[in-house]
């Protein structure tokens, strides 16, 4: 496997992952009809299982990868860190401009 193919797959899956988690936490955080542990089991629940599978990313890729070298590390984490943020702005901002884009239609 390529080194780009290795980033690519890293980068849509903690997307889409980090999307989801923070969706559930901001959906549970900031309902009438529901309390703030339900919120925390999904965030940290999420935050677990993110951990985990960048974990899995890093030692599939040390198998898989050609010419694996010791910065991918660094940089799948960087990763990780990154787009742990970027679903969070996805998930505030994702519903509303899905809501404005389907009444515009």
């Amino acid at each position: 496997m390529r080194k780009s193919i290795y980033f690519i797959i890293q980068i849509i899956w903690s997307l889409v992952l980090s999307t989801a988690v923070w969706y559930l936490f901001f959906v549970n955080a900031f309902s009438e009809h529901s309390d703030n542990t339900t919120a925390g089991v999904a965030l940290f629940t999420g935050g677990v299982v993110y951990i985990i599978l960048t974990l899995v990313q890093i030692i599939a890729g040390i198998r898989k990868v050609k010419e694996w070298r010791w910065w991918i590390i660094l940089v799948s984490v960087l990763i990780a860190a990154a787009i742990a943020f970027i679903g969070s702005l996805i998930a505030l901002v994702g519903p509303e401009l899905i809501n404005r884009i389907a009444a515009n239609l």
